[in-house]
């Protein structure tokens, strides 16, 4: 077979198709943003459909709900709590997670707060550390309700978050497809926000989390976003662009608008040939690093030169390549 070539030269395209759902992962954000949330816990990352079986030895995950503090004063939760959509019958599940007046009910501005179902009211048993470890140096406050599960169900919900008086402050109503169409299995992921002051109703504010765990309970979402990135045009950038090999690895960072993507990267040297394959089809989200070795596809050294990165983004609609060189030094 002949190796893949192309004309070798440095550029930035981003090729922009039409989209009418302004609901969808790669719609503009802009109309989110116009109206901002109020001030105060919100709430940013949602676990509803956890991996949990019987019939494997792995741990169960739990379903969690992660609230952050975008105001600029503290937040009292005492006396809060969670509710999900009501059933055909009526009946709505109410979750009481700051009953007992303690300092430790108070989220200070920018910290997060993890409400978890578990059966033990200790962290370090909990199910939650055991499979995010993360969280018990995350700082967050977790609050544990004394249970197996939450009732979220797995295809649509709805989580309302309501203050001691019972006024509602924030609510989210969930469904599968608010995850990214680009990966097959989505149980055991959370649903995170690319910024907690997005509005969240709509789809456009969400996506799989893209964490190795399947979720960030108790710190920044790994689809964050400042702000003023969320429409940022596609970038690429090498990190170091001169390495090598053996000593370092080249990272290849991607910066992307907020949504879900499907990546392909391959590494080309002067003459166009397609050295190594990086990523094909690999799921993503606004921000992606990629290392490589300096080694091609038969994990053999390449030669010192000159090589491109070319990086393929593209999700409902929208695509971007992106080149940048890289130097191999031996």
């Amino acid at each position: 077979m002949r190796p893949q070539r192309f004309k070798f030269c440095l550029i930035l395209l981003l090729l922009t198709g039409c989209h009418e759902n302004d609901e969808t992962p790669f719609s503009p954000v802009s109309s989110s943003l116009s109206t901002m949330i109020p001030d105060g816990p919100v709430i940013n990352e949602i676990m509803f459909a956890p991996l949990q079986s019987s019939r494997d030895a792995l741990p169960d995950q739990p379903d969690y709900i992660e609230l952050y503090n975008t105001g600029p004063d503290p937040s009292d939760l005492t006396g809060w709590v969670i509710q999900d959509c009501p059933s055909a019958s009526g009946r709505r599940y109410t979750y009481e997670f700051a009953n007992t007046p303690s300092g430790r009910n108070i989220l200070a501005p920018g910290s997060y707060a993890v409400i978890v179902p578990e059966k033990s009211p200790l962290l370090q048993e909990s199910r939650l550390q055991e499979t995010f470890p993360r969280i018990a140096t995350s700082g967050a406050r977790v609050f544990i309700v004394d249970r197996s599960r939450f009732s979220l169900n797995n295809d649509m919900d709805c989580v309302v978050l309501k203050d001691a008086m019972g006024t509602v402050i924030d609510s989210v109503a969930y469904n599968e497809g608010w995850h990214s169409p680009y990966i097959l299995e989505t149980r055991g992921r959370s649903i995170e926000k690319f910024n907690p002051l997005l509005r969240p109703q709509l789809q456009g504010s969400w996506s799989s989390s893209m964490d190795r765990y399947g979720g960030t309970p108790g710190e920044r979402n790994s689809v964050y976003l400042p702000a003023n990135k969320l429409t940022r045009n596609p970038s690429i950038t090498v990190s170091p662009s001169s390495f090598t090999p053996g000593d370092r690895v080249a990272g290849i960072e991607l910066h992307l608008p907020s949504g879900a993507y499907q990546l392909g990267v391959t590494i080309y040297d002067v003459s166009g040939n397609a050295v190594r394959t990086l990523a094909a089809g690999l799921p993503a989200g606004p921000e992606t690093r990629i290392e490589w070795d300096g080694r091609d596809d038969d994990m053999q050294p390449v030669p010192s030169g000159i090589y491109l990165a070319r990086a393929e983004a593209s999700g409902s609609g929208r695509s971007a390549i992106l080149e940048a060189r890289i130097v191999v030094a031996r």
